[in-house]
């Protein structure tokens, strides 16, 4: 936690404005020093891995960090999943704009999908005008349900 320290005396001396983590369970959140919270919590998070809704996503929400979603189409390993192209479909959206809508659907997360080519970007701005209906969201949970609590899960 002596990094922590740093960073926090370095944030109360204006040089840095925030500092974050990556890939921290609540445990580890538990165990920062008193006061000390991060800006952010960069953690796997997409409809695979809803494991952080939990326990994880309540803990960010009270101290005020956001969670930062890597990986939100899982590899691309995802977007083929019937139910998940069936709702692209049915909206004129692809899935990876879907599965992207669904990881920021909540306040305070924001996705990081990878995009190696200028269509890449535009197809993953365009994911931000997507909102998903309550009935979509309900198709979305039956097909992916969410596991309750568990360990984070990281990419390995």
């Amino acid at each position: 936690m002596d990094t922590v320290a740093g960073f926090e005396k370095l944030r109360e001396e204006g040089s840095i404005r925030a500092w974050g983590v990556s890939n921290f369970d609540l445990h580890d959140l538990e165990e920062l020093p008193k006061g000390a919270v991060p800006a952010c919590n960069q953690i796997l998070y997409n409809l695979t891995r809803r494991g952080p809704e939990a326990n994880l996503f309540p803990w960010c929400e009270r101290m005020g960090a956001a969670v930062m979603a890597y990986s939100p189409v899982e590899k691309g390993a995802l977007l083929d999943h019937p139910d998940l192209r069936r709702v692209a479909t049915e909206r004129g959206a692809t899935s990876a704009q879907v599965a992207l809508a669904w990881s920021v659907r909540r306040g305070g997360v924001v996705a990081v999908p990878k995009a190696a080519r200028l269509a890449h970007v535009e197809e993953n701005a365009a994911a931000l005008d997507l909102e998903l209906t309550d009935e979509e969201l309900e198709v979305l949970d039956r097909a992916f349900p969410a596991p309750g609590v568990v360990p984070l899960e990281t990419l390995s």
